[in-house]
């Protein structure tokens, strides 16, 4: 991964490009509660530390706008993105960051 995009539809296009035809279908067929979970660690360790989740980059700014300031909530919510795109579902991105804020409020932690 080289080019860090700056918004969700780069990252759709970005993940197009360095993933196979193969890997895309699989991605696409999996249960959404699978995606998340399963590749946490693989692709969303990827996508955190290549795209600058943790700090410096354009996409970073933009997924803090919408109201996201933890790595894991961001490359959790680009796969899920990614994942409803594949499968032409609204993408819900207001819920989502929705449900990651009453996580962290659930925590103890306002942010």
């Amino acid at each position: 991964m080289t080019d860090i995009p700056t918004n969700l539809e780069e990252c759709f296009v970005a993940l197009n490009k360095i993933s196979s035809k193969k890997d895309i279908n699989t991605f696409k067929n999996k249960p959404e509660d699978d995606v998340t979970t399963q590749l946490h660690h693989s692709v969303g360790r990827e996508l955190r530390n290549q795209w600058g989740l943790w700090g410096g980059s354009k996409l970073k700014t933009f997924l803090e706008e919408l109201g996201l300031w933890h790595a894991d909530d961001m490359s959790d919510v680009i796969l899920t993105s990614y994942h409803r795109y594949l499968n032409k579902i609204d993408l819900g991105l207001d819920k989502q960051v929705k449900n990651y804020k009453s996580y962290w409020k659930k925590m103890g932690v306002n942010k």
